[in-house]
């Protein structure tokens, strides 16, 4: 797959509302960040899936600024893959999360964690 052509598959997944990640069909390993080959194999048999967006919180930290709190962190979603994400409210290590593609418009987009 060129990589022309996961980033479109990518842009019609996230505009449809999802988030999407990528799957070598040689070792089936998974990753979310756009490549050409599999960061695992190096082959360049990929293809782009829709994730259910379910996960756990993998490692969270606080970041506290004048007038403002974020929690930003790791998920570590079912299908194999970790995305960076902030979360909406206080959450642990272990609690189940989904993850929502919120788009920011000229291609950029963030990814939210809810707690479940």
């Amino acid at each position: 797959m060129r990589l022309e052509e996961i980033y479109s598959a990518y842009d019609k997944i996230v505009q449809s509302g999802y988030l999407p990640y990528i799957r070598c069909k040689k070792c089936t390993h998974t990753f979310f960040y756009v490549r050409h080959c599999c960061p695992k194999c190096g082959s360049r048999d990929l293809e782009v899936l829709r994730s259910e967006g379910i996960g756990k919180v993998f490692s969270w930290t606080k970041i506290f600024r004048k007038n403002d709190t974020s929690i930003y962190g790791i998920v570590e979603l079912g299908e194999g893959f970790k995305v960076y994400c902030n979360f909406t409210s206080d959450v642990e290590i272990g609690d189940n999360v989904r993850v929502k593609i919120d788009s920011l418009g000229d291609g950029k987009y963030k990814l939210l964690a809810y707690k479940l």
